[in-house]
């Protein structure tokens, strides 16, 4: 058997070094030019992509941002942008010089799930989703290709501890100007006009867009950080990392996502843990800076205490985790339960990575809909392991799992070392943030900003177990490296062109008009086909020349002609999304709702057509009351009024807070002659739209007809 030339150790002592934990060996050769670049690209990704984000606004700079999705995409961008520049950097100094190549044997398992990836993304249920992913989701099998580069290069470039603390001061400054951007947005401070937020104000969503997503992330600089302040020997080095540490745990306490309190206490008592069992030694700047810590986090805490909102009081969110029959508690169970079922009807294949949206109206309980909403349609899981085992089965999800456990437990003994001080501190502060970031992902979001640095720290925390295989340089170097710098090139520029077609999207929807707005959204799907919400832009853009032709009138034989036209565009086009992805339910109702448009303005009979689609619709998502509205209003319209009603009785009952299904009902049942149950309806519709004027409209119409009937007796 030859001799392999990593390695002049005996296989018996070889095995005993195996047994016993390893710290990363210093290498001799410095970094050549190749993979310089790719080390600083990885530093750069700890820093960049945390901070990304398309809307200049933030840096003071008053101008339209570049994308319409003004956080993930622009991660995903700098993500696959910088790993493209370091994997062609790696790879060419590998074809030239020849060089060592670092491994595991975890790799196999990382293939192995990357390959079972791509078999679920074919058998998908929508395999252009598997793919690249839900749009502002975006973890698709190419995330997942992604995340494995970098995990890849971790292993290969961070291969002595200095390195590793290196990467880790870099994650670290990342996690701080993402934390002070947070922390200025609880105290009112914000350069960019967001506009009305989704959520509570004051809450801290930084470059993330969301709380529940800056949270996830917090946990990997916050813990990072604590790890460099414990095995920093200069003071006021140290000072600082804990006054790092300071400012991003209390970012992570004002953005008050539960989940993430619970991932982050599991990373501080790891590290903790590793601390004690060091025994590192503990100095009064550390006992100074948790004092000071201690406090920020008592201030906040009593200050939040007279606000009574539930979500921005302390206490009171700490609480609600152990409420499980009401709020967000309630809805995530029933999103639970969704994912379930769908594992059940398919535990092996699943139904693609990222398709939860295209899956959950098949699979929500009728409950959901009145506890969320009729607009409220889930597009995760909000709990990792179910997300998974939905999207690419019970076997994706256990190699994925299998890979995390076998990396911790594999790292463990690395970590945990009696009496080696400080030197392991920092490795223990990556096994604590993936640690920590897992628990947070059991209750929240997975997303690609994120969830590569649990990739990328797993990478790390492997490195002292790698073996060595010194590889030659192939008689075709010259012409392997460019072939790879071309493949390398033209994903960049694709990578390029996703994101132009994002920035086509924003000026379709915003500041455009006219047939400008149907030409900016057709370069959008031009330029990303795979994306159904561009194409149903277009047909919107088309309904909106219909709406506004219609009302100008449609008189004149040229006038109608124009919008009989815009009409037929608008039809072509929300057939054809469809047929691209005949799950996604809001698409039937667009399109139910221009035919009974159109059966309004110009012939009664485009009802039939939008009760035949509204059907589909309803078979779709059985619990969407937007759908049975527009399925009654085409009923009423056809005359079928006792149809109607049960139609727009079920929407009410579905959702009890639709102010359109209580319309509807109040319509159909003053059709039916039912005016005591129109009343009834419309009262309600008054009440839940706080006296809006056709509601308010209805009743009185209603009364005046009873106060007539009455009189006639």
């Amino acid at each position: 058997m030859a001799k392999k030339k990593a390695s002049t150790v005996k296989p018996s002592t070889a095995a005993a070094q195996r047994s016993r934990p390893r710290a990363p060996q210093p290498q001799a050769a410095p970094m050549d030019v190749f993979d310089r670049i790719a080390w600083v690209c990885m530093h750069l990704m700890v820093i960049l992509v945390p901070l990304a984000v398309s809307n200049p606004s933030v840096v003071g700079i008053r101008a339209m941002p570049l994308t319409y999705d003004q956080f993930d995409i622009v991660k995903v961008f700098t993500m696959r942008a910088l790993l493209l520049v370091a994997a062609a950097a790696w790879l060419s100094g590998l074809l030239l010089r020849g060089g060592k190549v670092r491994f595991t044997r975890v790799e196999w398992l990382v293939l192995a799930f990357l390959g079972w990836v791509l078999l679920t993304s074919v058998t998908s249920i929508h395999p252009p989703t598997a793919i690249f992913g839900k749009y502002r989701r975006f973890e698709g099998l190419l995330s997942f290709l992604t995340y494995g580069g970098w995990f890849f290069l971790a292993l290969q470039l961070a291969d002595r501890p200095s390195r590793i603390r290196s990467l880790a001061r870099s994650l670290v400054v990342g996690g701080v100007l993402v934390a002070g951007y947070g922390v200025a947005q609880r105290f009112g401070i914000d350069p960019a006009p967001w506009g009305s937020l989704p959520f509570e104000q004051r809450r801290a969503f930084s470059t993330f867009g969301n709380p529940d997503l800056l949270g996830g992330y917090l946990i990997f600089p916050l813990a990072v950080a604590l790890s460099l302040a414990l095995s920093e020997k200069r003071r006021e080095a140290r000072a600082g990392w804990w006054a790092a540490f300071a400012v991003i745990g209390f970012c992570l306490l004002v953005s008050y996502v539960r989940g993430a309190w619970i991932g982050g206490t599991v990373a501080i008592v790891a590290i903790a843990a590793a601390a004690l069992v060091a025994r590192t030694p503990w100095t009064s700047v550390d006992w100074g800076a948790v004092g000071v810590s201690a406090v920020l986090a008592v201030v906040e805490t009593v200050r939040s205490l007279s606000s009574t909102d539930g979500v921005t009081n302390v206490v009171a969110r700490i609480k609600s985790i152990f409420e499980f029959g009401q709020g967000s508690a309630l809805t995530r169970f029933q999103i639970w339960q969704a994912a379930l079922a769908a594992i059940k009807e398919r535990p092996i294949l699943g139904w693609g990575a990222d398709t939860f949206r295209l899956l959950f109206p098949r699979f929500k309980p009728r409950a959901y809909t009145g506890t969320a909403g009729y607009l409220s349609v889930a597009d995760n899981v909000h709990n990792y392991p179910l997300q998974l085992a939905s999207a690419i089965g019970v076997p994706g999800l256990l190699m994925l799992y299998g890979f995390f456990a076998w990396t911790l437990a594999r790292s463990f003994r690395t970590v945990f070392v009696k009496g080696s001080g400080t030197e392991r501190i920092v490795l223990a502060g990556f096994w604590a943030a993936a640690l920590g970031y897992i628990v947070h992902l059991t209750f929240g979001l997975s997303i690609t900003g994120s969830t590569v640095l649990l990739w990328l720290s797993l990478g790390l925390l492997l490195s002292p177990h790698a073996a060595v295989r010194e590889v030659e340089a192939p008689s075709l170097g010259m012409p392997a490296t460019a072939a790879v710098c071309g493949l390398c090139a033209a994903l960049f520029v694709g990578n390029v062109v996703y994101v132009r077609a994002d920035n086509m999207y924003l000026k379709a929807r915003i500041g455009s008009q006219g047939m400008t707005r149907v030409e900016y959204a057709e370069k959008a799907v031009k330029l990303n086909p795979y994306n159904d919400m561009y194409r149903t832009e277009v047909g919107l853009a088309w309904q909106d020349l219909f709406i506004s032709q219609v009302m100008q009138g449609v008189g004149d034989a040229q006038s109608r002609q124009r919008a009989e036209y815009y009409l037929s565009q608008a039809e072509r086009e929300f057939l054809s999304v469809i047929d691209f992805v005949p799950t996604e339910y809001d698409n039937y109702v667009f399109l139910a709702n221009l035919y009974n448009q159109a059966s309004y303005y110009l012939d009664p009979a485009y009802a039939d057509k939008a009760v035949e689609i509204a059907r589909r619709g309803v078979e779709v998502e059985p619990f969407g009351p937007a759908i049975r509205v527009q399925l009654a209003l085409a009923l009423m319209t056809r005359g079928q009024f006792a149809d109607a009603a049960a139609q727009a009785a079920e929407a009410a009952d579905q959702d009890p807070n639709y102010v359109e299904a209580w319309m509807a009902l109040g319509d159909a049942r003053r059709l039916l002659g039912d005016l005591q149950g129109a009343k009834a309806a419309f009262e309600r519709a008054v009440q839940l739209s706080g006296g809006r004027a056709d509601a308010q409209q209805a009743l009185q119409s209603v009364e005046a007809s009873l106060a007539a009937k009455e009189t006639t007796r």
